[in-house]
């Protein structure tokens, strides 16, 4: 009997820390989504409706005036050139740095050559120089290479990355030797071997790493900025913070180009969030 009802304590104290659990999810999930329902909202209204109190996420007389007025009517229709620089940025910078850090990450799991640890080491503490620093070098870098002014100014510097080096690495040692070692003695070239055995292999944490560089190469602000001075080549960061005006902002407008910013990252989380999850816990829990 007393068996009896400490497993029946144990399981209604089990189910309470659950439930516990879940409250306190569902808390923080309401905390991050509102903001975003509040910024959908204002997309649909009135610049002016957003001033209103208590505030109101569902629109009155809901419309399409501010996304109207901004891909067809804002400067001459300026809002899709911003689109199609950042899906082009954005794409080239994802696929040139899943190869090259994929490579890269290959090269330090399973190559043995002088000074491998030590050059590991040195591309590890480039995180721990502030970006503000690197801004002037690098632009000076750019503009000798003749890169100011063009998408590849861009595209070139984010190809390869500490993080996606070390996340690539830290997966790929992971992976067996002996696959690469068969390989070897059938004859497959380095390349064949990576291409065909380790690509494969490393899809999670590929896919883990893409995510991770396509947000952080869609939603960058400070490199595009200063190296296109054209107007028509800014990406959306840039192009929406030219909405604000220095004594008007439009509400709306800005809500607008915010939900279409938003949405293609939130469509790209949606459709590979399962191997963004199996590429964090494998890479990482190795």
């Amino acid at each position: 009997m007393t068996t009896d009802f400490g497993r029946t304590g144990t399981r209604r104290r089990g189910a309470a820390s659950r439930i516990v659990f879940y409250l306190v999810l569902i808390a923080i999930s309401l905390i991050t989504v509102v903001p975003f329902l509040f910024m959908l909202s204002t997309s649909f209204t009135k610049s002016f409706t957003m001033m209103s109190y208590p505030p109101r996420l569902i629109p009155a007389h809901p419309n399409l005036h501010n996304y109207h007025e901004l891909i067809f009517e804002f400067q001459d229709g300026l809002f899709p050139h911003w689109f199609f620089s950042s899906v082009l940025v954005t794409t080239g910078i994802t696929v040139g740095s899943l190869f090259l850090n994929t490579l890269a990450g290959y090269l330090f799991a399973k190559k043995r050559f002088v000074g491998r640890n030590l050059v590991f080491v040195l591309i590890l503490s480039t995180l721990m120089v502030p970006t503000a620093v690197k801004l002037i070098p690098a632009f000076q870098v750019a503009r000798m290479l003749h890169l100011y002014g063009t998408y590849w100014g861009l595209i070139v510097p984010g190809l390869a990355s500490p993080i996606g080096i070390f996340m690539m690495r830290q997966f790929i040692s992971g992976l067996p030797s002996e696959v690469i070692e068969a390989a070897k003695i059938d004859g497959a070239s380095e390349m064949r071997i990576f291409l065909q055995i380790v690509v494969p292999l490393s899809k999670p944490a590929m896919a883990a790493l893409g995510i991770f560089t396509g947000v952080t190469a869609w939603n960058d602000f400070l490199w595009p900025l200063v190296m296109l001075p054209k107007a028509t080549m800014r990406t959306l960061p840039v192009g929406l913070a030219t909405i604000q005006g220095q004594f008007v902002a439009d509400y709306g407008m800005i809500m607008a180009g915010s939900v279409m910013t938003v949405l293609p990252m939130v469509v790209l989380y949606l459709l590979f969030q399962r191997q963004f999850v199996a590429g964090l816990r494998t890479g990482y829990g190795r």
